[in-house]
């Protein structure tokens, strides 16, 4: 591994942080990755011959500086980079939940890494970690509930095997969940404007899952993932942190249990998706079903809050008891308005 530093001078339409993946270009072509033309060391922005920048697909920029997109070469196939420290414990638990022998468990719900490449950065040893390129579990919207529910089964069987084995996610929330998009959008989405195909227009098209399954789904980013090889009842973790941030155990100081944890994260994002939490209204209105289990996931107890297991139990126990009719039975989101649903259910035009 070397120190892979490129002499160029650095570029004034490039946020300083993003000159990291223009030094690390030709290092990652060498090892068969592509990066967006943005990121070639000897980039001209092509909107230097257009009216509007924002037409031009390299002026798209990504919001984490840590992961970006990019092309394998040999077959074409879109990934995403993600650096991570060589020391952090997220590559091990990473690695080992992508093994061959924890795939072969169909419950497995963990991305599975292609690819490691070692590197150094800042003196320090770092990786990549080499992942299919996924979209946001809820992004496009959900067309009848037999898309929810399938989604949120494979979830809890996840987070179900995840347990099983011993190890907490420690961040299960709505940026964390995703979705194979192959089917769903056959032309592919762009990675930091996912509403285009390719990065220029606002032309995102799509299948409803309901008719193009089976889709899969999967959890990522173990960066606050924990193994406890004794077990759940002796687990013990600190520190506040993640995207659900009223888990009421959560401390600095007080150690509390990290699978409970992941039982009140996935009970909110439930909750998050039937009625939204943040702006107080109902979100999707015909998921009301599954409110009582994610209230129940949310207890203010730990100890009242059921195992993975259980939870899957009571959801199946719902799910089963809704009717064919409903589960196909088209749902809307609070946030559509009148017109888009015009265009997308009389017209037939996609609008996220």
């Amino acid at each position: 591994m070397t120190d892979l530093q490129s002499d160029h001078s650095y570029h004034p339409e490039l946020r300083l942080d993003e000159h990291f993946w223009v030094d690390q270009q030709p290092f990652l072509l060498s090892r068969g990755y592509r990066l967006r033309p943005r990121y070639d060391p000897a980039w001209v922005p092509s909107w230097k011959q257009l009216i509007d920048r924002n037409l031009a697909e390299d002026s798209c920029r990504v919001s984490k500086t840590n992961v970006l997109d990019a092309i394998r070469i040999r077959d074409g196939i879109k990934v995403v980079l993600k650096r991570v420290p060589a020391t952090t414990d997220e590559i091990g638990i990473t690695l080992h939940l992508s093994s061959a022998h924890m795939r072969s468990d169909p419950r497995n719900r963990t991305v599975h890494i292609l690819d490691v490449i070692p590197i150094r950065y800042n003196d320090e040893e770092h990786v990549f970690l080499v992942m299919p390129y996924l979209r946001k579990f809820d992004s496009p919207p959900f067309h009848c509930r037999s898309e929810f529910v399938e989604s949120l089964r494979q979830l809890l069987l996840g987070l179900e095997f995840m347990h099983e084995q011993n190890f907490s996610h420690g961040d299960v929330g709505l940026l964390n969940l995703m979705m194979d998009e192959t089917r769903v959008v056959p032309k592919r989405s762009h990675f930091a404007r996912p509403w285009s195909h390719d990065g220029t227009e606002y032309n995102l098209t799509w299948h409803h899952r309901c008719r193009v399954s089976p889709i899969d789904y999967y959890y990522i980013d173990f960066g606050l993932s924990g193994w406890y090889p004794y077990g759940h009842d002796s687990a013990l973790a600190m520190g506040v942190c993640g995207q659900v941030k009223t888990v009421p155990e959560l401390s600095d100081t007080i150690p509390y249990n990290p699978f409970k944890v992941d039982i009140y994260q996935m009970g909110y994002t439930i909750l998050e998706l039937h009625f939204d939490l943040q702006y107080n209204y109902q979100e999707y209105r015909d998921l009301q079903m599954f409110q009582p289990l994610g209230e129940a996931m949310m207890s203010a107890t730990p100890s009242d809050r059921p195992t993975a297991s259980s939870a899957l139990a009571q959801f199946e126990s719902i799910a089963s008891s809704i009717k064919r009719r409903k589960l196909r039975t088209r749902i809307w989101r609070k946030s559509d308005t009148l017109l888009q649903r015009f265009l997308r259910y009389i017209i037939g035009v996609p609008v996220i």
